[in-house]
């Protein structure tokens, strides 16, 4: 749980010292839980940034609580349930392929450009497998943004901007303590200074607390691997997925 300096001291590193953090009196942040009936990981802190109203920079605008999806955010499935279908997004897949599906955070967030690129890679090697990459950012945003990654090659890139498909396969919005940990600050850094990613323009549409997460399903259209992102940085071994269906080794289903 993040103390209010703590807080202050995160809020300064994304470049939002000038925030004033709201206080709430001790009964209405006790009576903040989880949609699961748990306590909120946040510290009983809303976010302030949710009535806000942005100006232009998408950076800021980021920080900002999007609409409720369409429909309430279902528990995530688990290993062994039949996948959640849509009209953008239908299990069994069409072509008889078993599929990988990456939920990612936002166009522009650093730990998803690392994990498009490293699903990308798979995606070459394994064209036996259906790779699929959920944006909730706009349409133009999300193509800028892929182009600016190199292209998707062999991912198919579906926009959700509702977040419909999101709230299906139980991501909804994330807590203090999931964006701001410290530690995302120190790995964002690491991983710039290691291997050049990051730097890239914040996407129309983006938000920071969406929960990203990734699934593998196979031809019959049952989950065999994957769940929520556990933090902003839960780097996703997508490795783990393609051997869940049965390519590249002994795989066994099971979560990240």
């Amino acid at each position: 749980m993040f103390s209010k300096l703590g807080t202050k001291i995160a809020l300064h590193k994304a470049g939002l010292g000038n925030v004033s953090l709201p206080s709430f009196p001790k009964s209405e942040a006790s009576s903040r839980t989880n949609p699961d009936g748990t306590p909120s990981e946040g510290g009983g802190f809303a976010n302030p940034f949710t009535n806000v109203q942005w100006g232009v920079p998408k950076a800021l605008q980021s920080w900002q609580t999007p609409p409720p999806p369409p429909n309430p955010v279902r528990e995530p499935p688990q290993i062994g349930d039949r996948a959640q279908s849509n009209v953008k997004l239908k299990f069994p897949a069409i072509d008889g392929r078993p599929c990988v599906v990456f939920f990612m955070r936002f166009c522009g967030c650093p730990f998803t450009e690392k994990l498009f690129v490293a699903m990308r890679s798979l995606s070459n090697r394994h064209p036996s497998i259906h790779f699929i990459a959920i944006s909730h950012c706009t349409p133009n945003a999300t193509d800028a943004w892929v182009k600016t990654l190199g292209g998707a090659w062999n991912i198919d890139v579906v926009v959700d901007q509702t977040r419909e498909l999101y709230a299906l396969w139980g991501l909804g919005i994330s807590n203090w303590g999931h964006v701001l940990n410290p530690r995302n600050g120190i790995n964002q850094i690491k991983m710039y200074r290691n291997d050049g990613v990051g730097g890239k323009q914040i996407a129309e549409g983006s938000c920071r607390w969406q929960v990203g997460g990734a699934y593998a399903v196979d031809e019959r259209g049952l989950v065999k691997w994957g769940g929520p992102m556990k933090s902003v940085d839960d780097m996703i071994v997508f490795e783990e997925a393609v051997a869940a269906l049965g390519f590249g080794g002994p795989g066994k289903p099971g979560v990240f």
